[in-house]
């Protein structure tokens, strides 16, 4: 006692005094817990490992080519959802767990306890862990095996499921999209024949003609507006042509020779120009009549050629005799030639601008008398391009729905492998009885000292002289109990029956260890 604090003497004091109501509270806490862990029901737990990735070569190659079908985002999808209220149901009856469930509560029930036992848990990004207890260790196994097998039939089948109707709502609006346009179609092909002179029979296209097709007021006027600009080009190069054949001489004084030297037959350039004009307008008069512009502009270049060439072989005649002589220039006959063509093909320029000048005024006039057709047929133009848009957006997205559909047929794009397959439970997972039989000693021992100590709270005799003296009063002095005969063999019997009762609780406790462990060590054997 004198090695102990002060205020630790009555405490101990008060223990000492309710001995035997602390060991009781101690061994009802501890038979209570006991009965309690060993009511507690034995679970058995199954688990499996699966490996789930995406195809890391086929995926890029169909980016941009097949439907964007991200197989990540869809095995997130089926992670997340697999303890779904339908996958639930379907779990019940491959497993048989509805067996003995006779009303909607507790087939709730049944759903609400699967829901919180199962338990998947991704391991890493491609590992997954789906474990399962239950007090039957091969129900235990067979949901696990369940849950793999829906698994299983959700990643193989959800995404073809999808595809199946995007196709089936791809060719109902493709079938539609046709319809419309043929009826577009007969529609335009109705008024073009109505109004051939206003409306084109060609098709509109919205990657030619942007919005629709011309009509054939605009079609004239661009007609007319080219046919304008090739006539001021034209006439800028027979100007040009004038002004190179005006600096050019027509004829070169070049001197005498003492001899001639015969050209072998070669003809001179005018004589090979007028050869063939003549030959074109042999052609031409197969063709076409005297008055036709083309016959009558190739007489005309002929002409002109005949006129030069009898101006040269005069001027060449007249110095034969002298020293000195003239001979025709051969880069003013050359311009001389390209100025011939150059007006033949200003000469038919502008005969082509007369007559689209003319077909434009004709439509003018006629598109005046009908002015609501020109809105009409831009109006069939604008939905037949929208709808046709349209109906080749539809086109190509079937296509990569179909392309995207084979991968998932013919191909892998999910990888699906199970690493670890479930097994049937030898060991119970729960509950871990030594470590709960433990507790209970715990929380015995601990009942059986806090009663006494409680008790010394509502107690108010005083055990020490310094308690009295803590009131105030004056203390003439106290009268020690000894413990003679019968009173310390009485005080040896108790502590006797304490120590006795404290290791008769610690021997329980020991056995059920040891039971504990060794039904452990029965169910490996």
């Amino acid at each position: 006692m004198r090695f102990l604090p002060p205020q630790a003497i009555p405490l101990l004091h008060a223990v000492w005094r309710h001995k035997w109501l602390g060991v009781a509270t101690a061994w009802l806490v501890c038979t209570a817990g006991w009965i309690g862990v060993a009511l507690v029901p034995t679970k058995y737990e199954s688990s499996a490992r699966v490996y789930l990735n995406a195809d890391p070569l086929l995926t890029p190659l169909l980016r941009g080519l097949a439907a964007d079908t991200d197989p990540t985002r869809q095995l997130d999808f089926m992670q997340r959802t697999l303890l779904s209220r339908p996958n639930l149901e379907q779990l019940v009856r491959l497993t048989d767990l509805d067996i003995g469930v006779t009303n909607a509560e507790q087939k709730e029930a049944l759903y609400k306890r699967l829901a919180s036992d199962v338990s998947v848990a991704p391991v890493t990004l491609n590992l997954l862990t789906l474990s399962y207890r239950d007090q039957d260790p091969n129900t235990a196994k067979n949901v696990v095996q369940s849950l793999l097998t829906i698994f299983a039939e959700k990643t193989a089948g959800s995404s073809r499921a999808d595809m199946d109707n995007a196709q089936r709502f791809l060719d109902t609006e493709i079938n539609s999209y046709r319809d419309q346009l043929r009826a577009a179609e007969k529609r335009r092909s109705e008024l073009a024949q109505k109004y051939p002179d206003i409306v084109s029979n060609r098709a509109p296209d919205s990657a030619a003609d942007g919005d629709g097709s011309l009509s054939r007021l605009d079609q004239a006027r661009a007609v007319v507006h080219r046919l304008q600009l090739e006539l001021a080009d034209t006439v800028t190069k027979r100007d040009a042509l004038q002004n190179q054949l005006a600096a050019v001489p027509a004829m070169l004084s070049v001197d005498r020779a003492p001899q001639v030297i015969v050209n072998g037959g070669r003809l001179s350039p005018i004589e090979e120009r007028q050869q063939e004009l003549r030959r074109n307008l042999d052609s031409m008069l197969l063709k076409y009549t005297e008055d036709h512009p083309d016959v009558k502009a190739t007489r005309k270049q002929l002409a002109q050629l005949e006129a030069d060439a009898a101006k040269a072989s005069s001027g060449s005649g007249k110095s034969g005799g002298g020293t000195k002589g003239e001979v025709a220039n051969a880069v003013y006959e050359q311009i001389k030639v390209r100025l011939v063509d150059t007006e033949a093909a200003l000469a038919a320029v502008q005969r082509r601008l007369d007559e689209a000048q003319s077909d434009q005024e004709r439509i003018q006039r006629v598109a005046a008398s009908a002015p609501g057709v020109l809105i009409q047929a831009q109006d069939l133009d604008r939905d037949y391009s929208i709808l046709k848009r349209n109906y080749q957006e539809l086109v190509a997205r079937r296509e990569a729905t179909a392309i995207a559909n084979a991968a998932d047929t013919k191909t892998e794009k999910i990888q699906f492998r199970i690493v670890d397959p479930p097994q049937v439970p030898i060991l119970p997972a729960a509950p871990n009885r030594p470590m709960l039989v433990s507790m209970v000693l715990l929380f015995g021992i601990g009942g059986g000292l806090a009663v006494p100590l409680a008790l010394t709270q509502i107690d108010r005799s005083f055990a020490t002289i310094g308690q009295l003296r803590n009131l105030g009063l004056p203390i003439l002095g106290s009268v020690s109990r000894l413990s003679l005969g019968a009173a310390r063999r009485r005080a040896v019997i108790q502590l006797a029956g304490v120590c006795a009762s404290a290791f008769l609780l610690i021997a329980v406790y020991g056995t059920l260890i040891a039971l504990s462990m060794g039904l452990r060590t029965m169910g490996i054997s």
